[in-house]
């Protein structure tokens, strides 16, 4: 999975396909998950019959098909070892399918699974029929679309394959795949390599897919990865390239002794009449005013925003990026010229590949359980990514009776709930009625020192996001080492504790439902 969601990181799919998954009940959706991805999944819940040793086999098998959040899937149904998911989009309602065909199915399986792709293409609702996946189809040529004439027409397993031929023709079905191999293994007897074809796109009608790729395979999958490129436009993803460009300061990039020298250039002191005569909000507007000065001298960094979300293992370094890059050159020098040495160069890169991912993954676990004291959000951020249940909230009822599709209206749900038991309250100060109680002596020996803004400033955690002010918690970190403006800011307190007042800003605040 790692190394599918690396994959998944450079390229931003709509959707991903992927049969023979070998999932069960026993493993569940967190584990499998894809950040940005909603997965539909049929596991194999029947078992094959070998009749060659009467043995009864239930593992492999399975489809699961990974569905970008954008993207809104409005009906999936199961078959066998299958599945579809049905979206809308300016053609219409599309039907995409992934199908894992057993060459061990028996005569009825076989049937079930004709059914399944039969209603499917036949289904008049929708405007264009997609279906990815390993059909075993080995005794298919897709080049002429007929079966190969040295197998004999009496064979079980050629009949069943034609019956499958037929109904694509039937139906008058596309196919991408031609000449190209999609799975190669060597023969551990006879040490002879073995490419075949079945993996296959069948689609309703021509023009449906624009461009594909065979690319390298993942793990230790014999399969190759097919990039295909659909004509389907969608109203959302066509958004894709409409970025929103946001300009951010980079404050990892700056130094304390740099915040420090250029605090220095500014008089962070106020005379004793000026404090007395001025208020709380003013004495802050100014000490705002002049903390925006060194602000604006932090470096900015360029931040684009889009509907995908950019995911990535937080291990992969310039090693791993090397051993990435090696292994794929290395299965496009095996597809270039497929010989049994180049075969085992590759398999050697990627042998190199999972060693040099899983040492990254080790030195990146070490580094944050070090920092643990120091950055605890890299530590349970890393600890949450590798929780395998994930509570979710979905299909909330609306006041009108129906449901939620998606996140968005499961929050504008939360939301509207929220709003609707909230109690506005007018602006300013309480009413002294709502904090006045006679048996409580108020107050009125207050004292904070110099060091006592001190040790506040400096506990302050640089990694904690700033508010609506935009003060950086590591700005003022480091300005606790200015006694200009520590002495400034022990004056403001002070006179919040006399006055029994706080600035008007500091009441404000950023609040998100979770």
């Amino acid at each position: 999975m790692t190394e599918l969601k690396q994959l998944v990181a450079l390229n931003c799919y709509d959707m991903i396909c992927v049969s023979e998954t070998h999932f069960n009940d026993s493993l569940t959706s967190a584990e499998v998950e894809i950040p940005g991805y909603t997965s539909y999944r049929c596991d194999r819940d029947f078992k094959l019959d070998r009749s060659m040793n009467n043995k009864m086999f239930s593992d492999c098998g399975g489809s699961v098909i990974f569905v970008h959040e954008s993207i809104e899937v409005i009906e999936a149904r199961m078959g066998l070892d299958s599945i579809v998911v049905f979206i809308e989009c300016d053609i219409g309602k599309v039907a995409i399918a992934c199908v894992y065909r057993s060459p061990s199915l028996n005569k009825k399986q076989d049937q079930q699974l004709l059914s399944f792709l039969k209603g499917i293409f036949m289904d008049q609702s929708t405007s264009a029929k997609f279906c990815f996946g390993d059909f075993n189809l080995s005794h298919v040529s897709w080049l002429s679309g007929t079966i190969l004439e040295q197998h004999s027409a009496g064979n079980e397993m050629v009949l069943r394959q034609k019956k499958y031929l037929e109904l694509v023709h039937e139906l008058g079905l596309s196919w991408l795949l031609t000449t190209e191999i999609t799975r190669r293994r060597i023969n551990n007897s006879t040490g002879t390599l073995n490419e075949s074809l079945l993996d296959q796109l069948l689609f309703s009608d021509d023009g449906l897919v624009n461009e594909f790729k065979i690319g390298s395979h993942l793990g230790k999958s014999d399969h190759a990865t097919i990039n295909v490129e659909l004509n389907v436009p969608h109203p959302a993803r066509l958004e894709k390239d409409k970025l929103v460009k946001e300009e951010q300061r980079c404050w990892s990039k700056v130094k304390n002794e740099d915040i420090l020298k250029w605090s220095q250039e500014i008089d962070w002191n106020f005379q004793p009449t000026e404090i007395e005569n001025m208020s709380v909000d003013d004495i802050w507007t100014v000490i705002l005013n002049n903390l925006n000065l060194i602000s604006e001298k932090v470096p900015l960094k360029s931040l684009k925003h889009n509907i995908d979300i950019n995911y990535n293992t937080p291990w992969v370094n310039r090693s791993l990026k090397r051993a990435i890059r090696g292994k794929n050159k290395a299965w496009d020098d095996f597809d270039i010229n497929p010989s049994v040495y180049n075969w085992n160069i590759a398999l050697e890169k990627q042998r190199i590949f999972e060693k040099c991912e899983s040492n990254a993954r080790i030195k990146y676990e070490k580094k944050v359980t070090k920092d643990l004291k120091y950055n605890s959000r890299a530590f349970f951020s890393y600890l949450r990514s590798r929780n395998k249940v994930k509570e979710v909230v979905t299909n909330l009822v609306k006041p009108n009776g129906s449901r939620t599709t998606n996140d968005h209206d499961t929050a504008e749900c939360f939301a509207d709930a929220f709003s609707s038991v909230f109690v506005e309250e007018p602006q300013g100060p309480l009413p002294e009625a709502c904090y006045n109680n006679g048996n409580v002596e108020p107050c009125n020996d207050i004292v904070i020192s110099f060091s006592d803004v001190y040790d506040e400033l400096k506990k302050l955690d640089v990694y904690k996001s700033f508010g609506p002010d935009k003060v950086h918690p590591k700005l003022l970190k480091a300005l606790a080492d200015n006694e200009d403006f520590v002495r400034t800011l022990t004056l403001l307190y002070g006179k919040c504790a006399k006055e029994a007042k706080i600035p008007e800003k500091w009441k404000e605040a950023h609040i998100i439902a979770l």
